[in-house]
């Protein structure tokens, strides 16, 4: 027979065990996506929606969009399959919560509540254009956010995991996270594509050109914000590469090392960057640095805007 101590210290861990079930069942935790100012909110259950699994992905809709729902997830796993082709990235578990306002709704966001343990995945609110039923009748900022803007956070978490300890190294979440964008709309949908660079065209020209500028540091003006982790901040702003210029310059950069050096460049630098644990920014500059030669860390404090704007100029037209 166990000494009575072990039996005790069982006994305490049943119980320890007992409690955290039933405050993972019970608890729950929401995330406040906001895309508008001023606009009001829809509050969302995940736990009364309906889910559509399939692979790593996990689709949240009502009854009524079951169609849409599978369409989502088609765009979904091909997009994964790009990446893992062509720079053998696993973009892992990922999950979409489908939010299709009323005619005339005019929604500013999305207050998404779901269980503690549900945080550990990837989980994004899609907040597509009024009484949407199928993809083929969605807006251009529905199409850009399923077919662009999802890859882009997966990889942005993915990266986030390993180098956001430091706040320099956000021309590799987010520019490597757009380049994801552009690769994958390349393949699926160059209307897309072509919006979203004519967007980032628009930011430079308009956010920095006018303004008088002629340079861009992405190491001081391109910064991951404090006190934030991608996926678990209590506001989000899943479209907020449409205003910033450092989405833009970033994914340039991406653009200007694939045309110069190969895009098996991109893929090299990531295996090697993820054999390191978890590097800083400059590390990761000396690797890419290695691979084509170029002093990657000034280039990246000396951006020449009108390059920036040629190079996604004639992205468009590949």
């Amino acid at each position: 027979m166990p000494p009575l101590w072990l039996l005790i210290v069982l006994l305490i861990m049943g119980v320890l065990l007992v409690l955290l079930v039933i405050f993972i069942s019970i608890s729950s935790v929401a995330v406040t996506f906001r895309l508008k100012e001023g606009k009001p909110l829809r509050e969302i259950n995940l736990a009364e929606m309906e889910r559509l699994k399939r692979g790593v992905f996990t689709i949240y809709f009502s009854p009524r969009h079951r169609g849409l729902a599978e369409e989502v997830l088609n765009v979904l796993e091909h997009a994964w399959r790009i990446v893992q082709e062509r720079f053998a990235i696993d973009l892992e578990r990922f999950g979409v919560a489908l939010v299709v306002p009323k005619e005339g709704e005019d929604l500013g966001g999305v207050v998404l509540t779901r269980k503690i343990w549900a945080l550990w995945d990837q989980i994004w609110p899609v907040l597509t254009s009024p009484g949407l039923q199928s993809l083929r009748e969605a807006d251009k900022d529905t199409l850009m956010f399923i077919y662009w803007g999802m890859v882009h956070e997966a990889m942005e978490m993915k990266i986030a995991k390993r180098l956001y300890h430091d706040r320099t190294a956000r021309w590799i979440g987010d520019g490597l996270a757009e380049y994801m964008g552009y690769t994958v709309t390349s393949k699926l949908t160059s209307v897309v594509r072509n919006e979203v660079l004519a967007r980032r065209c628009q930011n430079i020209q308009i956010g920095l050109l006018d303004q008088g500028r002629s340079r861009y540091d992405l190491t001081k003006e391109f910064l991951v914000k404090r006190g934030e982790k991608k996926g678990e901040t209590s506001e989000q702003k899943p479209t907020e590469g449409i205003s910033d210029p450092g989405y833009a310059v970033s994914l340039a950069f991406w653009l200007r090392i694939a045309q110069q050096h190969g895009e098996g460049v991109i893929k090299e630098f990531w295996q090697r960057l993820s054999q390191r644990g978890f590097p800083n920014a400059q590390e990761a500059a000396r690797i890419l640095s290695e691979l084509t030669g170029e002093d990657i860390w000034a280039k990246l404090q000396n951006m020449d805007l009108r390059e920036v704007l040629q190079t996604l100029e004639r992205a468009a037209g590949d």
